[in-house]
């Protein structure tokens, strides 16, 4: 059982994860959005509205679909927020240790991974080949959204 010092590195060392995937953009680039007055967001977006109300849409397109799978969006409202869709908002940000990690009902054991990668880096120490190729495998399928439904793309003839 980890000491409470270590459970805050780590939870401290989790949110950073999650803020550095948005930020560098894992879940797709994000669109620059100003507002000065309540304003709907729509997924995609990083949306300025520092002390107005955001609201994070339920559905998008012609209001019958449900936002794409990890779908993004950062709200900055006298601090960042980042929301991801993965079958509702879940919020990224200022997690305590009595919250599930978000993401985590993907690949429990993916997720931890990406975690010790990120925390032995920072603490000078390394992981295994096998950690280090399951961290890999998640952040790809992440990015790649390997377990997204996919559009279907109809084919090119030349």
């Amino acid at each position: 059982m980890p000491s409470s010092k270590e459970a805050d590195a780590g939870l401290s060392a989790l949110q950073g994860m999650y803020e550095g995937w948005v930020s560098g953009s894992m879940f797709g680039r994000l669109k620059d959005v100003y507002q000065d007055s309540d304003y709907d967001a729509n997924p995609g977006e990083r949306v300025f509205a520092d002390g107005f109300t955001v609201t994070l849409p339920l559905t998008v397109e012609d209001e019958t679909e449900t936002p794409r799978d990890l779908a993004v969006i950062s709200v900055y409202n006298g601090g960042w927020v980042n929301w991801i869709w993965d079958g509702a908002w879940v919020n990224l940000t200022a997690l305590t240790l009595d919250d599930d990690a978000p993401l985590a009902g993907r690949d429990r054991e993916g997720l931890a991974a990406a975690l010790a990668a990120y925390l032995a880096e920072g603490f000078g120490g390394e992981i295994g080949p096998q950690t280090a190729k399951r961290a890999a495998r998640f952040e790809s399928s992440l990015s790649l959204k390997l377990g997204s439904t996919q559009d279907a793309t109809a084919p090119s003839y030349y």
